[in-house]
């Protein structure tokens, strides 16, 4: 009885999914959906810059300081005359003839196997009374008193060139002269040549140019002081 009724309810179960199908009408499968895909986040793109290395200049070497150039007359004699408060320089090689409290004669070098026979420059120093003129200067006429001025701070010299000759010889002097309150200097400077035609072979003519040169820079070098 128990499988009769069994198999009824089996048979009235196949006829309604029969109706069921014939009707269109089926339990719709349940459908499990996926889990979404993840969209797997993209790595930060790490973009390399290259660092720069700046290039330093190389440091400049330490500045030297400036030495001055010194003076040819730095390493000259000193002339000092106390007896009237002045001083000079003059070149190595040069000697006196003359030395008294107020004349001096100073041979100085100059170059052999010319025509030149002497180069030397007298100094005079003497009261100023208001008139400061050298030897030389008083000898000329006043048409050829024709005065030149040399500044030297702080001093000023006036200054006149001339020559002269007899019995064959020559003198081209130059002559400087400066004052203050109480004294006046002078400077002689000469050179002393013979004409070239007194020697069996002439010689040849000095270079006055180089030669003098050296009386303007002996007169720079001059200066006062208290004794």
């Amino acid at each position: 009885m128990y499988a009769k009724a069994r198999f009824s309810l089996f048979l009235l179960s196949f006829a309604l999914l029969a109706c069921r199908a014939e009707l269109g009408i089926l339990p719709t499968p349940t459908v499990t959906p996926l889990p979404p895909t993840q969209t797997p986040t993209p790595s930060p793109t790490v973009t390399f810059t290259p660092t720069l290395t700046a290039t330093l200049p190389e440091p400049s070497a330490t500045p030297t300081a400036t030495t001055l150039a010194s003076s040819p007359t730095d390493s000259w004699n000193t002339y000092r005359n106390y007896n009237f408060g002045f001083e000079l320089r003059y070149p190595p090689g040069s000697s006196f003839s003359v030395n008294l409290p107020n004349t001096a004669r100073l041979e100085l070098p100059f170059e052999s196997g010319t025509n030149l026979v002497e180069k030397y420059v007298e100094i005079n120093a003497q009261e100023y009374f208001g008139r400061c003129l050298s030897p030389l200067m008083e000898s000329l006429p006043p048409e050829a008193l024709q005065l030149e001025t040399l500044v030297v701070e702080p001093l000023t010299f006036e200054r006149i060139s001339y020559s002269e000759g007899a019995a064959g010889s020559r003198y081209d002097w130059t002559a400087y002269a400066v004052h203050n309150d109480t004294t006046c200097v002078t400077f002689d400077f000469v050179l002393h040549s013979s004409n070239p035609d007194n020697f069996p072979t002439p010689p040849p003519t000095f270079n006055a140019e180089i030669e003098q040169r050296v009386f303007e820079q002996i007169v720079q070098t001059f200066v006062w002081f208290v004794p």
